[in-house]
């Protein structure tokens, strides 16, 4: 069933895209009661597939959902999903939620998770834009006390990302607070976050405000392995607005440069060579992650 549209799979069901159905009473819909992780295809190969099934674990856990299946199980079933689909270059999307019963906020007493999963195509970022880097705004980090969780609750991230849509901006970066140095910078709305900063790598830690970022870690690691210094450590506002470079980091941009920040030229106005250099080093590394 290939169809360049890309397909899903419903609790066991492959269909298309348009005939696939989630039930009415599933608890994602009504709660966001669920997590979910996404996985970037690249030449029909599965890229830190590993790392993301370990997050999808982590994140249920982290809920209080049982994972309804292994590692070895969801990765079986990525694997018959992509070979069906056919796309070389796409994007998994793989999601749980607590199950299907009545609309009650409680845990239900008898509920089972529900899994699904497409496959879509998923296009990288021209060469131009990674050359030229992107523009952000800056947002309140207004959003719930987990966020280093994988949920379903991303309207406050969407909100963010209108916000920078609305003002021609490719991303929106969080800022938690307004005081000392203008608040602290956690990440950005779908992506992580770092700062050149005298010389330096600069990146908010792992401590509960953030996403642990595949992307993110691998860019980390990389890095130091090509000697490059980095730091996991909080960044003020004032701090942003100053950096040589500020860089983005996710599944779907995996190292991308700022050129602007809040109206504001960042560095040169382009991407810069620390950036450009740390993209170098992660795509090298990346091929080791192919699956």
């Amino acid at each position: 069933m290939s169809d360049n549209r890309g397909i899903a799979w419903v609790d066991g069901k492959i269909t298309s895209m348009e005939e696939a159905k989630i039930p009415f009473l599933d608890r994602g819909y009504f709660f966001g009661d669920g997590v979910y992780e996404a996985v970037k295809v690249v030449e029909g190969k599965l890229f830190a597939l590993e790392e993301h099934l370990e997050r999808f674990e982590r994140s249920m856990k982290e809920i209080r959902i049982t994972p309804p299946k292994t590692k070895a199980e969801f990765t079986d079933i990525i694997m018959e999903c992509l070979e069906k689909a056919g796309i070389p270059d796409a994007m998994v999307y793989l999601q749980v939620t607590r199950g299907i019963g009545p609309r009650m906020h409680a845990f239900l007493p008898q509920g089972e998770p529900m899994v699904t999963l497409f496959v879509a195509p998923m296009a990288s970022l021209e060469e131009s834009v990674r050359v030229a880097g992107v523009s952000c705004i800056t947002v309140p980090d207004e959003r719930w006390a987990h966020p280093h969780i994988k949920t379903l609750n991303l309207l406050p991230n969407v909100l963010a990302k209108q916000a920078a849509a609305e003002q021609g901006a490719f991303e929106a970066i969080f800022v938690l607070g307004t005081e000392p140095g203008g608040g602290l910078v956690t990440e950005a709305s779908s992506s992580n976050i770092a700062a050149v900063i005298k010389g330096k790598v600069v990146t908010p830690p792992l401590n509960g405000r953030i996403l642990p970022g595949v992307s993110r870690a691998i860019m980390l690691e990389t890095a130091r392995a090509a000697r490059i210094e980095v730091e996991e450590r909080e960044i003020t506002l004032e701090e942003m607005r100053g950096a040589e470079e500020v860089i983005l980091t996710s599944t779907g941009v995996e190292v991308l440069g700022v050129c602007e920040l809040d109206g504001v030229t960042v560095g040169q106005g382009v991407s810069g060579p620390l950036t450009r250099r740390l993209y170098e080093v992660f795509m090298a590394g990346s091929v080791q992650r192919l699956t």
